[in-house]
């Protein structure tokens, strides 16, 4: 009796599995990456003995976290070169105002924190990039 269920347990994983994969897939394609990543959790925890289907996953997962970081490398962009065009304009005019006594501290302020906001973008986009270089190396393996 074990050794019927075991089986039928076995070939059900596989075709759970291979639904859980679909679905993955599906969701991928429908950009809802969240639930993409979700479903191959689940297909990880509730099929542990359908290699195959954790070998498809482990890949889709890899492209889906690759889709991710460079979407989010597009959108740090567009708002890095934002913030970087205010605050150059931002510094020209503080520093102009500095230059005569006239600049304010919450000028000064304001001119600080938009640098701040800056820098913080880069360190993103840095990372972003880091994350890219990192996915291609692996999925190449």
């Amino acid at each position: 009796m074990m050794a019927a269920m075991a089986g039928c347990t076995g070939n059900d994983m596989k075709k759970e599995a291979e639904g859980l994969l679909d679905n993955a897939r599906e969701q991928f394609g429908k950009g809802q990456y969240k639930e993409a990543l979700a479903t191959i959790d689940s297909l990880r925890k509730k099929c542990p003995e359908a290699i195959d289907e954790r070998k498809a996953a482990l890949r889709l997962y890899q492209e889906i976290e690759l889709k991710r970081a460079q979407l989010n490398v597009e959108n740090t962009d567009r708002a890095l070169q934002k913030i970087e065009s205010e605050y150059e304009q931002m510094k020209k005019t503080v520093e102009d105002l500095k230059s005569k006594g006239m600049a304010t501290a919450e000028q000064l302020r304001n001119l600080t924190l938009t640098r701040v906001k800056r820098d913080s973008l880069k360190t993103v986009f840095d990372v972003e990039c880091a994350k890219i270089k990192y996915i291609n190396k692996r999925m190449k393996e």
